[in-house]
């Protein structure tokens, strides 16, 4: 088995260019995340936090923007990959969680809809069969009556569970690790508690970064 871990970022740096000049948001930034391990990045708000994380997997927005250094998945270097080889990666390998699930999902479409569309992005599945994993990974994030809010759009659920519906889309592919960005944002102190202890417990089944 090999020593190196999950993932190794080294030296990312992400620029934008702007009317102004050159914007530097992320500068230098060395990580790494074995399998099973949390990291957690803590900055201020606009600190760059979440253009690094996303920066991982190529998500910030083009053109403008520049991103350089190393980024090793599994010994892989994702920013030598093509748009096409990194969407595989996305989801499948890699998934987010992001900050806000309110504007994450698409309104027009019910939730088990969403959620079966992202099993069917990495699986060759059945819409039933879809549709019947999707209701097991909202009942596996804490989603009452599953079968049924399944059928529900997103604006029939509460923060807390729009927050384990978007955990749900990211699970749909298995993912090794998972990037999750301010997951208890605007969220009372309660259901904080709960998304935490909820994203352990994921952890400690799965054995996910």
């Amino acid at each position: 088995m090999s020593d190196d871990p999950l993932l190794a970022v080294e030296g990312l740096t992400t620029t934008f260019e702007t009317d102004a000049g050159r914007l530097v948001a992320v500068d230098d930034v060395d990580l790494t995340v074995d399998a099973g391990e949390t990291v957690c990045l803590v900055g201020e708000s606009g600190s760059g936090k979440t253009v690094a994380t996303e920066s991982i997997t190529g998500l910030v927005d083009a053109p403008g923007s520049t991103i350089e250094g190393t980024v090793r998945f599994r010994g892989r270097d994702l920013l030598g990959l093509s748009e096409p080889a990194l969407r595989s990666v996305r989801g499948a390998e890699i998934a987010h969680v992001f900050q806000n699930p309110q504007e994450a999902m698409n309104h027009c479409y019910t939730v088990g809809w969403q959620i079966a569309e992202a099993i069917q992005v990495h699986e060759s599945v059945s819409n039933a069969e879809a549709r019947a994993r999707a209701v097991e990974l909202l009942d596996q994030v804490g989603i009452a009556n599953a079968s049924a809010r399944a059928d529900d759009y997103p604006h029939a659920f509460s923060g807390g569970q729009k927050q384990r519906v978007m955990i749900a889309m990211a699970l749909a592919g298995d993912p090794d690790l998972l990037v999750v960005d301010e997951p208890t944002t605007a969220l009372d102190v309660t259901v904080q508690a709960q998304i935490l202890s909820l994203l352990a417990s994921i952890q400690e089944r799965l054995g996910t970064g």
